[in-house]
């Protein structure tokens, strides 16, 4: 049987392929990731978006990128944290396994212990307990603390005093005892709840085990767990009891305002609605303590034995198979999609069907798919052999195919080495080129090739090459679009070209316009006003208000792509497929609205070091003196995308002309000399800006008093006097050196700001005041500039610097490898200067210019 044929018979039979799988949805963090302990009971999110783990080997922060780790040596009074309790007074409140409470500001990391921890102590000796595990805890605006360990309750008043509120002895309570769930409103936001032998609707199962909790839902819906059962008190006053078997429930929760959770010691988490209704469950073999969602609706799962989970809104769908690689796309009529692979495999994925392999490759060349609209048939192309699906047209013999044409519902176009074939409805017709084809456009008759060498057109049987500019790139993808008579190329170096045929106008979209890359391997037309452009960095959406004027959006891995490197794409109905090297995923349209929408990063300055000193500030102004000018502004942002860094634009108004960028979130300015500035520092994320957050921080640094209006006019009346009498006594007929001394001090005084010089060393923006150089040493190509504190080693040539420096009479070469600052020189002698501990050698063509040195 011919090898063709043997695999027709495989495509008949549509086979599941057993290497295609759906990513899982949640990220797993660790101790590798930087987590204290992979036990994890509780989380919390601050009000500055950063998350909070409490776990058996301490607290542990999360900004998005970084853990810090907290133990009692940072205040903590026990390594075991169960709990978080947040306050209406911005307290967040924590119990411990000794028993011992601590809390901390919501915001901050300085962890304070309750003082009266000794007084709960003293109380749970007399209960005659093992151990004390808070269940519930709140706090009143006047500092009187409520505990409750569901049976045994109490207050604690500011003073130190405690009185219980309801206590089950054992002289007054067996098994059978009847007890009722009760709850006592101590603030705004918290209720204590406890159980109590005062009869209400909310009766508590005496024989389903340990109560393990007791969570609020919501207004009047509250929530029981014991080892053998769950409990839905519900606003109405019903009950209703969910039982398992086989499971031990270890945690419970609000889900959403019509949901709850509840996680399963070894089985995950499973949600239910409050009719008690089972909807969902996620990570079946974990052990799961807590679920919380943040402010952007993503999903926090922590557990006992596995670290923490997290879980993006707005996930991208993706499918991996064998070799990942798609190199083409296409749907018919019935929304099925087909996948043409890097490696010649050939997939179909049936609308609300899985993906299935309908034909493997056996030479590992690209598979190339494309629908005909006209024929109502996909042509498939692999192993040099194409064929069709459905199988009601013959399958045409056509080999070497490059690329096939998508964009005329009536001609199928074959790109192949040195020829092409079209199939005109059905009607098929094949010409030899000199030159290799990319992708064909047939319109009105004439034929569009996309080439190696730019744009190629066939009119009445003659070959012309398009001599603009912009068409000297390689076209490898050109769609029309008949209601407007745009063409749309895609190029491999200058974007997106937008073509009018009727004007013969032409113009780029590129990255200096907004696009994501200027490597475009495929263009897709959802319609006239909007297209797709698939780059080497992910996939952009081209919205047209009119020819000339659009907006660009664009998603990446940043937004769950499985690559940068996207090869084709197709729309069916609102959902885009996306065809990377690595799998395909899957979106809505309004799913990448969300994805490229506004976001909220909590942009603060997080601390301020002045001459390496932390500097406390309580608003956005900065009022120094002239001596706190070496500044460090911490600056800290919280995402939780798939990509961890961010960059941060910063600019100091009043000092740098033009926006900077950094990762790093230490911005540092060397020396800031005295004036008014006016610090602001944004976020991008992925070269994007998601947000308006914006720091703006005003600084004034005030002027020493020797650059004062008032000390300068002094100076410059007792200089002049000076100046007056060395002319009347005829100074300037004996000695030019000492004419040139006078100047240098003159021009020195009357200048009301220092001169500095900028530079760059290690990658870092460096400003120097002049008067702080000793001398500048040549090294080759490098000069070394020697200062009061340090010395810097700058790419420059020693012939150069005094070009570079705004008061050069400050400074005279005695070497041709030194040139030193004249005011600095404590002393010269025949062949050399003396500054400080320095000796600078004087050259035998220098010896004239320590004449020009006046002490």
């Amino acid at each position: 049987m011919p090898l063709f044929s043997q695999y027709l018979i495989s495509f008949f039979f549509l086979f599941s392929f057993s290497g295609i799988s759906q990513e899982k949805d949640f990220q797993n963090f660790t101790t590798e990731e930087g987590l204290p302990s992979n036990e994890v009971y509780s989380s919390f999110q601050d009000k500055n978006g950063t998350m909070w783990f409490a776990t058996d080997r301490g607290l542990c922060q999360y900004n998005g990128y970084e853990f810090r780790n907290f133990e009692p040596k940072d205040g903590l009074t026990d390594i075991t944290i169960f709990e978080f309790y947040p306050q209406e007074n911005e307290q967040i409140w924590c119990s411990t396994f000794n028993g011992k409470l601590f809390y901390f500001k919501n915001g901050t990391s300085k962890f304070i212990p309750y003082k009266y921890n000794t007084v709960i102590t003293k109380y749970i000796k007399t209960l005659n307990i093992p151990t004390f595990f808070v269940k519930s805890l709140a706090v009143t605006k006047q500092g009187d603390l409520y505990l409750s360990n569901g049976t045994n309750s109490f207050k604690i008043n500011n003073k130190g005093t405690l009185s219980e509120i309801v206590e089950f002895s054992k002289a007054k309570i067996s098994l059978k005892t009847p007890r009722y769930l009760t709850s006592l409103k101590v603030n705004n936001k918290q209720f204590l709840s406890y159980f109590s032998s005062i009869k209400n609707e909310y009766d508590v199962p005496y024989d389903k085990g340990t109560i393990r909790n007791i969570i609020f839902l919501s207004e009047g819906n509250k929530l029981m767990i014991s080892d053998n059962i769950i409990r839905l008190y519900r606003k109405d006053k019903t009950t209703i009891d969910i039982s398992f078997n086989n499971h031990n429930p270890i945690g419970a929760g609000k889900y959403d305002s019509h949901h709850f959770w509840v996680g399963f010691r070894g089985k995950g988490f499973k949600v239910f609605d409050y009719n008690g209704k089972f909807i969902k469950e996620f990570l079946k073999d974990h052990s799961v303590t807590k679920v919380l969602k943040d402010c952007y609706d993503g999903i926090w799962v922590a557990t006992a034995d596995a670290g923490v989970f997290y879980q993006r809104i707005n996930q991208i769908k993706k499918f991996t198979f064998e070799n990942s690689r798609v190199q083409s796309l296409t749907s018919d009529k019935n929304k099925n999609l087909f996948i043409g692979a890097f490696n010649g495999n050939i997939y179909q994925k049936k609308f609300k069907s899985k993906v299935k392999q309908i034909y493997k490759g056996v030479f590992n060349n690209s598979a190339f798919v494309q629908y005909h609209p006209y024929l109502r048939t996909t042509f498939c192309y692999s192993d040099n052999q194409t064929f069709v699906v459905p199988k009601n047209y013959k399958n045409p013999n056509v080999g070497g195919v490059l690329k096939i044409s998508d964009d005329n519902d009536s001609v199928l176009s074959f790109s192949q080495y040195g020829f092409f074939t079209t199939l005109n409805k059905e009607k098929i017709l094949s010409d030899t080129l000199n030159f290799r084809i990319h992708d064909i456009s047939f319109v009105d008759n004439t034929l569009y090739f996309g080439t190696i060498d730019g744009l190629k057109i066939s009119e009445n049987g003659k070959i012309s090459q398009k001599k603009q500019g912009l068409f000297k790139y390689r076209i490898d993808d050109i769609d029309y679009v008949k209601s407007n008579g745009i063409f749309y190329m895609a190029t491999l170096g200058k974007g997106v070209l937008v073509y009018n045929k009727s004007t013969d106008h032409v113009y780029a979209i590129d990255k200096t316009k907004g696009l994501s890359n200027d490597i475009v391997t495929e263009i897709v037309v959802e319609d006239k006003h909007t297209i797709w452009a698939c780059t080497n960095y992910g996939i952009n959406r081209i919205h047209f208000s009119d020819n000339l004027n659009y907006t660009i959006d664009y998603i990446t891995t940043v937004n769950g792509l499985l690559s940068n490197q996207v090869k084709d794409a197709e729309i069916i109905d609102d959902s885009i497929y996306v065809g990377t090297t690595k799998g395909l995923c899957v979106f809505s349209k309004n799913q990448f609205n969300q994805l490229i929408s506004k976001r909220h990063y909590f942009l603060r300055i997080r601390d301020i070091a002045i001459n390496d000193k932390l500097f406390l500030f309580n608003n956005n102004l900065l009022d120094l003196n002239y001596s706190q000018n070496r500044i460090d502004f911490f600056v800290e942002a919280v995402s939780f995308s798939l990509k961890k860094e961010i960059l941060y634009q910063y600019k100091l108004e009043g000092l740098d002309n033009v926006w900077k960028y950094t990762q790093d979130r230490k911005i540092s300015y060397e020396y800031i000399p005295p004036g008014n500035y006016r610090l602001l520092v944004k976020v991008l994320e992925d070269g994007k800006s998601f947000s308006n957050e914006c720091i703006q921080i005003s600084i004034c640094i005030s002027k020493p008093f020797w650059q004062t209006f008032w000390f300068l006019g002094f100076l410059g009346l007792v200089l002049g006097v000076i100046i007056y009498f060395f002319f009347k006594i005829r100074v300037l007929s004996y000695n030019e050196d000492i004419v040139r001394e006078l100047l240098r001090l003159l021009m020195k005084r009357i200048k009301r700001k220092d001169d500095y010089f900028s530079f760059k060393e290690a990658g870092k923006e460096i400003r120097i005041r002049t008067s702080d150089i000793l001398f500048v040493q040549s090294s080759g190509n490098y000069i070394d500039i020697v200062t009061v504190t340090k010395t810097y080693t700058v790419r420059e040539k020693i012939g150069d610097f005094k070009t570079l420096v705004s008061d050069s009479l400050e400074f005279l070469r005695v070497h041709r490898s030194y040139i030193v600052r004249i005011d600095k020189i404590n002393k010269k002698s025949k062949k050399a200067v003396y500054i400080n501990d320095y000796e600078i050698p004087v050259g035998e063509t220098y010896l004239s210019e320590l004449d020009k040195i006046v002490f």
